[in-house]
């Protein structure tokens, strides 16, 4: 099936619905470049209306300040190709997202792309979810109303 989401035509996966618990429409507030990397940036992310925001490392081409993304929080699980750098084959792995450090740097969840939501097979970047999308919404109910307004 194509969906259609910021402008961008995406084909879903239809063989298994995608397990979004734990993934909401978060806002990059700030964006600084990793001092350790190079292709890495550190986002500082609201994922809740008066929470307070968490940082992510994010290494998306198309990230940028103001983007309205889905973010993966802590204890959510994903389900995400892993590439094999010995072939061109990947394999499949269950993930939960934790705190972790990457390159020296908190990152306390994931931004995430279509492809690692399980809604397509392959992404250029990460999902970026319509300007007017309220912060700390569920993911599932934003897709669905979403697909109500077309």
């Amino acid at each position: 099936m194509l969906r259609r989401c910021a402008g961008r035509m995406f084909t879903t996966v239809a063989a298994k619905p995608p397990r979004l618990e734990g993934v909401v429409v978060g806002e990059i507030l700030k964006l600084s470049s990793h001092p350790q990397a190079e292709r890495l940036n550190i986002c500082e992310v609201a994922i809740a209306a008066n929470a307070e925001s968490v940082q992510i490392i994010c290494g998306a081409p198309n990230v940028r300040q103001g983007m309205k993304v889905p973010v993966a929080t802590i204890g959510t699980k994903l389900t995400l190709r892993m590439p094999n750098p010995e072939d061109a084959a990947s394999t499949v792995e269950k993930v939960k997202i934790k705190k972790s450090k990457l390159r020296g740097e908190l990152s306390q969840g994931m931004i995430c792309s279509e492809e690692e939501m399980g809604l397509a097979n392959k992404s250029d970047g990460i999902m970026e979810l319509a300007p007017d999308s309220v912060v700390g919404t569920p993911i599932a109910a934003y897709l669905d109303a979403q697909q109500e307004h077309k």
